[in-house]
């Protein structure tokens, strides 16, 4: 069996120690206890589940070309990408509800249908957003947080970003996420 120290004779242990050894050792005890404290902190607090609905597009840009494909890969990625960061970051447990599914309990996309139907899947929150492109440059993303069982809004944001490429929405949904985040202890139940 391990010999156990006591906290006291582990101090005067490290007194013996070379002064970069000693603070080694008092940063990993640290850095543990932190650590140890943010799983007791994550156990005790379950994240609130969250629905991200499929984002929608509003194309008013009036550009000859097609780029449906482009922007269904955009909508998806975007949808599922603020999923995965916002459960990441320890925001929220969050999840992409797809298309074809939400077709399929509400075709008629209705409010209390879509409130009703994310309840269905587990969620207090829905994240609903639209995506109106204006030209190739101006791009604007309307982003809100509702609440499932009042469908009232708690978070709201329209943010303008440039550009119809994958890596400017991207940074959209970055600094959206952050966004969220400096918000996310407000929006907590």
């Amino acid at each position: 069996m391990r010999k156990r120290w006591s906290p006291m004779k582990q101090m005067a242990m490290l007194r013996h120690l070379p002064w970069s050894k000693r603070l080694a050792s008092v940063g990993a005890g640290l850095l543990l206890a932190a650590l140890a404290s943010t799983r007791i902190f994550r156990a005790e607090t379950p994240l609130t589940p969250l629905a991200v609905l499929p984002i929608k597009l509003l194309d008013t840009s009036g550009e000859p070309t097609d780029q449906a494909s482009q922007h269904a890969k955009r909508l998806s990625s975007l949808a599922q990408d603020l999923a995965t960061d916002l459960t990441r970051l320890g925001l929220y447990r969050a999840s992409a509800l797809s298309a074809d599914r939400l077709r399929r309990d509400c075709p008629s996309e209705e409010v209390p249908c879509l409130l009703r139907s994310a309840q269905a899947h587990g969620a207090d929150l829905i994240f609903v957003g639209v995506v109106h492109k204006s030209s190739t440059l101006i791009m604007q993303l309307w982003a809100r947080l509702v609440d499932a069982r009042t469908g009232q809004d708690i978070y709201s944001r329209d943010l303008n970003f440039r550009g119809d490429t994958d890596e400017a929405w991207r940074r959209a949904e970055l600094f959206l996420i952050d966004q969220i985040r400096d918000e996310a202890p407000q929006l907590r139940r």
